[in-house]
């Protein structure tokens, strides 16, 4: 590797260690402060009183944090399970990108992929709105 490509990586690396770090006292602020202490809520709660996919999600993350797994999960379970895929899925690009050459190993996602997920997304916000069990789980508390 040139020194070029040394100095690219270098700043590459720097620039997911500095996104990370952000991350993490985001982190740290939400398990001191707890979801309550956040200055915004749902918009789309707010005006309409309906879930968006993400409605829960600061809770079931502040839950855990402190190890309340099963609290999580019934806060947001697609959340819960898509989060954790995703950033797997995405970790082997990050990682090759940092070293500026292609992945060693990677989940091939494509347009497909990306439609899958937004028909996901879409159809559980919709789920999660139906007021007969057993759709009424998929809100949050």
């Amino acid at each position: 590797m040139t020194s070029i490509g040394k100095s690219r990586s270098g700043k590459r690396l720097a620039i997911v260690v500095a996104v990370l770090a952000v991350f993490g006292l985001g982190a740290l602020w939400l398990a001191r402060s707890g979801p309550s202490g956040l200055p915004w809520t749902c918009i789309l709660h707010d005006t309409t009183g309906l879930h968006c996919a993400g409605c829960g999600m600061t809770r079931a993350a502040h839950a855990l944090l402190e190890g309340r797994f099963v609290d999580a999960f019934r806060f947001n379970p697609l959340g819960v399970v898509l989060v954790p895929l995703v950033l797997v899925m995405l970790a082997p690009g990050v990682v090759g990108w940092v070293r500026g050459e292609p992945p060693k190993w990677q989940v091939p996602l494509g347009r497909r992929s990306g439609i899958v997920l937004l028909v996901l997304i879409l159809g559980y916000t919709v789920l999660r709105n139906l007021p007969w069990a057993p759709f009424t789980l998929l809100a949050p508390p």
